[in-house]
């Protein structure tokens, strides 16, 4: 029966007739605004005790900071910066193989030449 009632009605009569409308903003604007949480109170004031900005839910204080040697290895390995196109490609180069790189230096060797082949292959086709 909807069906029947949906096809015979025009597009723009069949997707507005069943949306709920919004009522006009009351004249101070919507209460929404008043309750927002604006953030911290000064930014750029960090402590050596928590971690600024970090909790999870509203009202809960920051979690505590514990010492360097609690937190994984691979933590600080994510500062190093990536191996670069070139790096990765004299590291292939010098061991003859894809023995020498691991399947995430691989993957990624391939991924910046796709992109390097993509980005020379849009130069020669600009006017």
């Amino acid at each position: 029966m909807i069906k029947r009632i949906l096809l015979n009605l025009p597009v723009r009569e069949a997707a507005t007739s069943f949306l709920p409308l919004r009522s006009p903003l009351p004249p101070g604007g919507s209460k929404a605004k008043s309750g927002r949480d604006k953030g911290p109170k000064r930014t750029g004031e960090l402590s050596n005790e928590v971690a600024t900005g970090c909790a999870l839910m509203k009202g809960e204080s920051d979690p505590p900071l514990k010492p360097d040697s609690e937190y994984p290895d691979w933590l600080w390995k994510l500062l190093d910066p990536a191996p670069t196109a070139s790096e990765l490609q004299k590291k292939y180069e010098r061991t003859g193989s894809q023995e020498g790189l691991t399947i995430q230096e691989l993957q990624r060797l391939y991924r910046l030449k796709n992109k390097q082949a993509i980005n020379e292959a849009n130069d020669s086709t600009k006017k």
